[in-house]
């Protein structure tokens, strides 16, 4: 069954209601109709089977038939600080970050970034955030990833918590992957910083060290951010499950 979240309070009762952009993506774009039965969370410990019992392109009507506990999240909080860059690029490390596992992406603005125009950063936030909440559907997420305004490197350095961990193609010496086995005791929050094309600059590389991160290499050959971001992701992730 499709998987699908929905406003909180939404799941009050035994009897469903629901309109606007879901309503419409299940009656036109789905093609689901009376009978069909699909699952809905709010985001929490919880999520609910739910009939279908009317179905049309403005609203919807559904009845729950049971529930279960929702499929588990990673037991480490990780927290992708990812350079802005181009925006389809950007659109890439949302959605795969998502699948992966990321708990929350926080942009961050650095000498190199590519910044969006301000007249359309409230529209972009709106369409990132709806592109992960479909990526969290697609891969059976518990809850969508947390999408948070832009910080600038520095803000983001100041008020980062965890693990604090910066990928930089200048390190050779001290492999992500490498040094989480290191750890005698495993954060239960990791932060980790991706520059955007071009990467980061050295002063913030050494800015990023006078905070408290650690810079680690992710290999020998040169990674675009977008790819430099999912595989940072996948790689702690993996160390930490």
């Amino acid at each position: 069954m499709r998987r699908f979240f929905v406003p909180e309070g939404t799941l009050h009762g035994s009897d469903v209601t629901l309109s606007g952009d879901l309503a419409h993506r299940l009656a036109r774009v789905l093609r689901m109709k009376r009978g069909d039965s699909v699952i809905l969370s709010e985001g929490g410990d919880v999520e609910y089977e739910v009939e279908l019992t009317s179905v049309s392109t403005s609203t919807i009507s559904g009845v729950v038939l049971n529930q279960r506990e929702s499929p588990a999240e990673p037991t480490v909080e990780l927290v992708l600080y990812q350079g802005l860059i181009r925006p389809n690029r950007f659109d890439f490390v949302l959605e795969k970050g998502t699948e992966v596992g990321v708990s929350r992406f926080v942009p961050i603005v650095s000498e190199r970034s590519q910044i969006p125009d301000q007249a359309a950063s409230d529209n972009r936030m709106d369409r990132w955030r709806r592109l992960i909440v479909e990526a969290a559907e697609q891969s059976g997420r518990g809850r969508p990833p947390e999408l948070t305004a832009p910080l600038s490197l520095d803000q983001a350095l100041r008020t980062a918590t965890g693990l604090r961990l910066l990928p930089w193609e200048g390190e050779r010496l001290q492999p992500l992957g490498a040094y989480i086995q290191t750890l005698d005791n495993h954060p239960a929050i990791v932060s980790l910083f991706i520059g955007p094309e071009g990467g980061f600059d050295r002063s913030e590389v050494d800015l990023a060290r006078s905070e408290g991160c650690t810079v680690v290499t992710l290999g020998p050959r040169i990674l675009r951010s977008e790819t430099a971001g999912i595989v940072a992701s996948a790689l702690v992730l993996d160390a930490l499950e």
